[in-house]
C-alpha cells in the first residue's frame, strides 16, 4: 500500500505501534511538525469497540472515551480505514460520528493474503510480495463450509464498509428506552442466575470484610434502574449507584425513594463521585461493556477498601462449542420456562425489543466478545478466572470476582 500510494505522490509514514499511548504519541508529533493526517490506515488485531494494542498477556484498547479525547489531526477530507476483525459493527460507524469523517471498516473476520479478492497464501520471507489484509466469512462466524471455501480460494473476499458522518445526531442513550426497562426489570430477581452468583460472592465479602452483623457499602456501576440495590437495601450500610443515563437514574430514585442510605449520581466519563476507600464492593450487573474499561478500573481501585472487590456479570458474545451445546440447550429451555411463569415480565420485554429505540441503542452499544473479558480481566487480576454462567446461540453470560482489589497488577493509565 505505501509503495502504490507513494507512486502517486503521496507522502507516507509506516509506523509499528504497540501501544495505544504510542497511538496518541504519534498523532502528538503530527500535529506538532504542523502536517496533517489525509488517510488513516490502521492495520491491527480488533476487539468489538475497536483496534486492540499489546498482547493476550496484556491487552490494551483505547476506551470510547479515550477516542473521544484523543486529538487527531486530520485533513479536510480525510477518511479512515481499519484493517482489522469486526470494525465494522461498531467501531467504524462510531468513528465517523466522532470525528466527522468517513470511516471503514470490515464486518467479519481478517487474514492476511496475497490477493485482495480471494484468499492465496502469502509468501514469507520476500520484502517484495504483495500481502493484503482482507476480511472473509469463516469457521468463527459462518462454520466449517466457510473455512473450506476460504482456504480453497472460492469465497470472495468482503469488501470494506464504508460510514459517512450521520447528517444528524441520534440517541444512543438507554434514555429512550429507560421506561420500558424499567418494566422489564421491575424485579431484579428475573435475572435469576445472575443475582444468585452475585449474592453468594457477596455474601463471601461480608465474611471477608466486616464483623459479624456489618453490612457493606456497595457501588452499583451502570445501576439503571436501581433494582438491584433495592433489592439489596436490607443488608447495605451504604449504596450508591451511577449511570450514564439520566432517564434511568430517574426512575432509580423514585424507586429507592424510600431509602435514604441509597443515592444515585450521573456517570460522566470514567470518574466517580466518592471519596478514596469509600466502598466494600463495587458491583457491575449487565453493564461493565459499556464502561471505559482501564480508567474505570483505576477508579473502582481508587474507591475501593484495600481488601474490597469488584464483582462483574456481563453478556458476551461466542457462539457455542460443540461440547457446550447439552447445556445451551437447557439453559433455553430453562429462560423460557421462566418466562412463561411471569407473564407480566414477558409481555414487557417484548415491548421494549421490539421498540425501535432498543434496537438504536444496541447499534450504539453493541455487546462485546467473550475473549475480550478474558484477556484483560484475567490479566489485570492474576489468578483470578472468568466463569461461565448461561450459554445461549450466539451469547453467553459470564461472571468475575476481583478478589482483593489490592492484588491488581499495576496500571499503565493514557487517561485523562
Amino acid at each position: 500500500m505505501a509503495r502504490r500510494e507513494r507512486a502517486r505522490g503521496a507522502a507516507v509514514r509506516c509506523l509499528a505501534i504497540e501501544r495505544k499511548a504510542a497511538l496518541l504519541e504519534q498523532f502528538a508529533n503530527i500535529a506538532a511538525a504542523g502536517d496533517r493526517i489525509a488517510a488513516l490506515d490502521l492495520f491491527t488485531h480488533s476487539g468489538l469497540y475497536g483496534p486492540m494494542f499489546g498482547t493476550t498477556a496484556w491487552p490494551e484498547q483505547m476506551s470510547p472515551g479515550e477516542w473521544r479525547a484523543a486529538a487527531i489531526p486530520f485533513a479536510p477530507g480525510a477518511e479512515a480505514f481499519f484493517h482489522a476483525c469486526r470494525t465494522a459493527r461498531w467501531f467504524a460507524p462510531f468513528f465517523a460520528r466522532t470525528f466527522g469523517i468517513p470511516a471503514s471498516g470490515y464486518h467479519w473476520y481478517t487474514t492476511f493474503s496475497a490477493r485482495p479478492d480471494r484468499f492465496v497464501r502469502p509468501r514469507t520471507g520476500d520484502p517484495d510480495a504483495e500481502v493484503y489484509l482482507v476480511g472473509f466469512p469463516g469457521r468463527t462466524s459462518h462454520g466449517l463450509l466457510a473455512s473450506i471455501g476460504k482456504y480453497a480460494g472460492v469465497a470472495k473476499a468482503e469488501p470494506m464498509k464504508r460510514y459517512l458522518p450521520p447528517s444528524e445526531a441520534s440517541d444512543g442513550s438507554y434514555d429512550a428506552v429507560a421506561a420500558g426497562y424499567d418494566a422489564v426489570f421491575d424485579d431484579i430477581a428475573v435475572r435469576e442466575k445472575e443475582v444468585a452468583w452475585l449474592e453468594r460472592h457477596l455474601d463471601g465479602a461480608v465474611a471477608s470484610l466486616l464483623p459479624p452483623g456489618g453490612k457493606l457499602r456497595v457501588l452499583d456501576l451502570g445501576c439503571g434502574n436501581g433494582a438491584l440495590l433495592q433489592r439489596w437495601a436490607p443488608r447495605l450500610a451504604e449504596g450508591v449507584g451511577v449511570d450514564a443515563s439520566a432517564g434511568m437514574l430517574e426512575h432509580a430514585r423514585r424507586r429507592c425513594a424510600g431509602h435514604d442510605h441509597l443515592r444515585f449520581a450521573k456517570l460522566d466519563g470514567p470518574t466517580l463521585p466518592l471519596p478514596d476507600a469509600s466502598v466494600d464492593v463495587a458491583v457491575s450487573l449487565l453493564s461493565f461493556r459499556y464502561l471505559d474499561w482501564d480508567p474505570m478500573i483505576a477508579e473502582v481501585r481508587r474507591v475501593l477498601v484495600p481488601e474490597g472487590r469488584l464483582l462483574i456479570v456481563d453478556m458476551a458474545a461466542k457462539a457455542p462449542e460443540p461440547r457446550e451445546l447439552p447445556r445451551m440447550a437447557l439453559d433455553i429451555a430453562s429462560h423460557r420456562l421462566r418466562a412463561r411463569r411471569l407473564p407480566r415480565y414477558r409481555k414487557a420485554l417484548g415491548a421494549l425489543v421490539g421498540d425501535p429505540a432498543w434496537q438504536t441503542m444496541l447499534d450504539h452499544n453493541p455487546i462485546r466478545a467473550w475473549h475480550e473479558y478474558a484477556f484483560f480481566l484475567e490479566s489485570r487480576f492474576p489468578g483470578h478466572a472468568v466463569e461461565l454462567l448461561d450459554v445461549g446461540r450466539t451469547a453467553r453470560v459470564l461472571a468475575f470476582d476481583s478478589g482483593p482489589m489490592r492484588a491488581i497488577r499495576p496500571l499503565e493509565e493514557t487517561w485523562p
